[in-house]
């Protein structure tokens, strides 16, 4: 049951953004590019479909278990929910670990568009080695640079998913970590390891490495989510 109240091969840090009309996938050099389309299309999107951003390191940008963007579980909840997406990720980061291009979840919060409705941070276990206190105070940051970037943005803050049970000391205490931040902002929560997100269910949710999701771990963090986070979508007109 989802609650309200993330080492080996990693891939580059990429961005996507997913709309009915079109996607396009790009990696981050410091900006974020779409595919060309009419203002008109632009417009009839932007009026009817809330933007939601996903932060968070290779579970969210995707590995070598996975086999790529449309199977991963940011694009089936785009599709499942008719929304336009864009991911905001780097290959071992967390709240207080930086990841590829020395990027965390602090400075990945700066790129969050102003018209950001949801923005869904994932993770992290790769904070697995950092302390509580500082895992707080870079996901209190990274909270704060969202406010300032999209004000009207609500925030989900969702724990690192683990495939082992019980799950490692260091995860947990980035759960717990992650959680009190969550819950000091007023941000609604995920706790994963509670949920049992990549143990229970079907076999083969786990890649070959024993961390990262197959297509079929993802199809179920797709599952988990689509509820809470249709709870957290802003209404739409016709």
């Amino acid at each position: 049951m989802n609650t309200l109240a993330r080492r080996t091969p990693r891939r580059n840090g990429i961005v996507t953004l997913l709309t009915a009309v079109a996607s396009v996938t790009v990696l981050l050099f410091g900006g974020i590019f779409s595919a060309p389309q009419s203002a008109a299309a632009e417009g009839n999107i932007a009026d009817k479909r809330p933007l939601v951003v996903f932060i968070g390191n290779s579970f969210t940008g995707g590995s070598a278990m996975d086999s790529g963007g449309i199977a991963r579980f940011p694009s089936l909840l785009s599709a499942k929910l008719e929304f336009p997406y864009m991911t905001l990720t780097a290959d071992g980061a967390g709240y207080a670990s930086a990841g590829t291009e020395s990027r965390t979840f602090v400075t990945l919060a700066k790129k969050v568009p102003k018209n950001a409705a949801v923005v869904v941070v994932l993770g992290s276990d790769d904070d697995a080695d950092n302390t509580a206190a500082d895992i707080r105070a870079g996901a209190a940051e990274t909270y704060a640079n969202i406010h300032d970037q999209a004000p009207g943005a609500v925030i989900l803050a969702v724990a690192s998913p683990c495939g082992q049970s019980p799950a490692p000391k260091g995860i947990t205490t980035a759960r717990n970590a992650v959680r009190d931040a969550a819950q000091q902002d007023g941000n609604a929560f995920v706790d994963t390891i509670a949920d049992k997100w990549l143990v229970a269910g079907p076999t083969g949710q786990v890649g070959a490495d024993g961390v990262h999701p197959t297509n079929i771990g993802h199809a179920e963090m797709a599952k988990y989510l689509a509820p809470v986070l249709n709870r957290l979508l802003p209404s739409r007109s016709d």
